[in-house]
Order: structure tokens, then sequence, then C-alpha cells
């Protein structure tokens, strides 16, 4: 696809989306993504098993985790935000919004569809 075919496909001027980054022992991904999930708080949510070093309580930790990324409307992040502290097997999680400035018209629609609820 070339350039300028992509720009008509994306709605540059006020989008809705926000990702929602959080990580967490891999053991306890699944959980963390499927109450968000069905709570419909996001549309879908990608994992990407990682390696993390760390400073905690005094000294370098490393761990195997996993890194979600919850792809949401802005409307749910605060709520979002609030799940994850909730069930989070952390005392500190990480949890970060990073605004999206642009996304694929049709994508978003998607997501606005899913995360509408019944």
């Amino acid at each position: 696809m070339e350039k300028e075919e992509w720009n008509l496909l994306v709605n540059k001027v006020g989008v809705n989306m926000r990702l929602v980054l959080t990580t967490c022992p891999i053991d306890k991904s699944q959980m963390l993504i499927d109450e968000i999930l069905e709570l419909k708080l996001a549309a879908c949510a990608s994992k990407i098993d990682v390696g993390s070093r760390f400073w905690w309580k005094g000294k370098i930790n490393e761990e195997k985790e996993c890194l979600i990324i919850f792809k949401t409307r802005v409307e749910l992040v605060q709520k979002v935000f609030q799940k994850i502290k909730e069930i989070h097997p952390y005392e500190v999680p990480e949890i970060v919004e990073i605004k999206v400035e642009k996304v694929y018209d049709k994508y978003l629609e998607w997501l606005k569809n899913v995360t509408q609820g019944p």
C-alpha cells in the first residue's frame, strides 16, 4: 500500500483510541487480560513475553514478565486503570496510557463497536 493511500485510510482528527500498557508475571497475564476483555473495557489485548530489570526495595531485580497492550477508548481508560490496580498481583504495577495519533478508520470503528457493551 502506498503512503498516499494509507493517509486516506486514517482518522487524523479526534482519534478516540488509547493504548494501556501493563506488565505482570507471565502466569497471571491471561487472568488479567480476560478480566478486562470480559468487561468490554478493551476490544483487544496483545501480549509479549519480556525480560525486565528494575529497582525494587533497594536492589536491582530481574524477572520474566508479560507486557500487555490493551486497545481501548479514551472514556474507558480510568476504568481500565482501576481494574488493573484492583486485580494486579504487584504492589506497584506499571500502568501507562499512550495516546494514539492515527489509526485505520475501520479498526477504530470495530474498537468502538466492541467496547460499547450490551
